[in-house]
């Protein structure tokens, strides 16, 4: 259930239709849509109160689209806005013509949804006039918003899925983690083979030196011995 006006001093005379039509059906209505005309360097805002006994929150659904095809969408802006901390939940994207929007509420959180003609609402809620020259256009704007609480169950089977989808994530990172591992083994052994292989051919070669040099030196002893010999029996 939710309850909406304007930061306005003086409503305009839609808004005062749709405070008066929220108010005869307070209790059921769970979606409202509505068509605003907003005057240049002004803005419409509607207070949105999280429904009662909502454990959960709820969740500000909504949409918006500028229904004067013959002007800019530049100075229109749609934001939604913390009603205690004047912090912005949401802002529409500059020179969007239409556009959608979803905003998590807390349990008991107010907030603003502000339809504005050439305003700025910084990050702090201070409003100020763009530097930009407005044209000066009165900008009718068509919009939705539903304020879904959230319910019990599917909070606590959301809650549910995030711990399995938590828990199979890190099986998953478990997993790759023990392929690395393995994987590091596997190159681990094929470098050690290929070092065994290495190694067993230095050895071979190094053996193959040794006997060449010591065939080499028992020949030239050969050699010189009987050169020796052949001069002393000359």
């Amino acid at each position: 259930m939710f309850d909406f006006h304007h930061r306005q001093r003086v409503p305009s005379s839609a808004a005062r239709l749709a405070v008066f039509l929220l108010f005869s059906t307070l209790w059921t209505v769970t979606q409202s849509a509505y068509i605003v005309s907003i005057p240049a360097k002004d803005e419409e805002c509607y207070y949105i109160v999280t429904p009662p006994g909502s454990t959960y929150g709820a969740t500000l659904h909504g949409n918006f689209d500028l229904l004067d095809d013959s002007v800019s969408p530049d100075p229109l802006s749609v934001i939604v806005l913390d009603y205690e901390q004047e912090h912005v939940l949401f802002r529409s994207r500059r020179r969007a013509r239409e556009g959608i929007f979803q905003v998590s509420l807390k349990p008991d959180q107010h907030v603003y949804l502000c339809l504005q003609n050439g305003l700025v609402t910084a990050a702090g809620g201070r409003k100020a006039t763009p530097e930009r020259n407005h044209d000066g256009q009165v900008r009718t704007v068509g919009f939705q918003f539903t304020v879904q609480a959230k319910n019990a169950a599917q909070e606590l089977m959301t809650q549910n899925e995030r711990m399995i989808q938590s828990t199979e994530n890190l099986a998953r990172e478990i997993g790759n983690l023990k392929n690395h591992h393995e994987f590091m083994r596997t190159r681990e052994a094929k470098h050690r083979e290929v070092v065994e292989q290495t190694f067993s051919q230095l050895m071979r070669w190094l053996l193959l030196e040794v006997f060449t040099v010591i065939f080499i030196a028992g020949a030239q002893i050969m050699y010189f011995r009987r050169f020796l010999e052949r001069r002393r029996y000359i």
